[in-house]
């Protein structure tokens, strides 16, 4: 679902300043007006964002070889290092 930033029609606005971001469908009407306001607002998409996908699961191993710290949750419910 795209990210749209949405700016007052007259900038600055006391209550939503620039402006504010709304999640909501591609095929989604726009908001006409601001929720917090009620002033008229027009719509701008925001670029998509880059966000890494995993093509596994990260094993103990790989994690100790990034440098991160690996931590086991013992029967007494404390951790302990790996």
């Amino acid at each position: 679902m795209p990210i749209y930033h949405y700016a007052p029609a007259q900038l600055p606005c006391k209550l939503c300043g620039n402006g504010f971001d709304h999640h909501q469908s591609a095929s989604a009407t726009a908001l006409r007006t601001c929720p917090t306001c009620g002033k008229s607002v027009t719509r701008s998409a925001i670029e998509n964002l880059n966000t890494p996908k995993l093509l596994r699961p990260l094993s103990v191993s790989d994690a100790k070889n990034l440098g991160f710290t690996v931590f086991k949750k013992t029967s007494a419910g404390e951790f302990e290092r790996q």
